[in-house]
């Protein structure tokens, strides 16, 4: 899995911030959507791109 931060380096005050585990996301439209298999079939979180700035990545490196 991967840990991706969305605009964790915004320096917002009340701006949407988030973090999320999942294994790939993509744009679908007007919308993020972030899944947790790679197969894009289980939905983990669906965000509305016009709220997203950043997404910033960090792999899960456990062996």
């Amino acid at each position: 899995m991967t840990t991706f931060a969305i605009n964790s380096s915004q320096d917002q005050t009340g701006g949407y911030q988030r973090v999320v585990e999942a294994a790939r996301y993509k744009q679908e439209g007007d919308y993020f959507v972030f899944y947790a298999d790679a197969s894009f079939t289980k939905k983990v979180l669906t965000v509305k791109a016009a709220l997203v700035s950043t997404i910033d990545t960090e792999h899960d490196n456990k062996k």
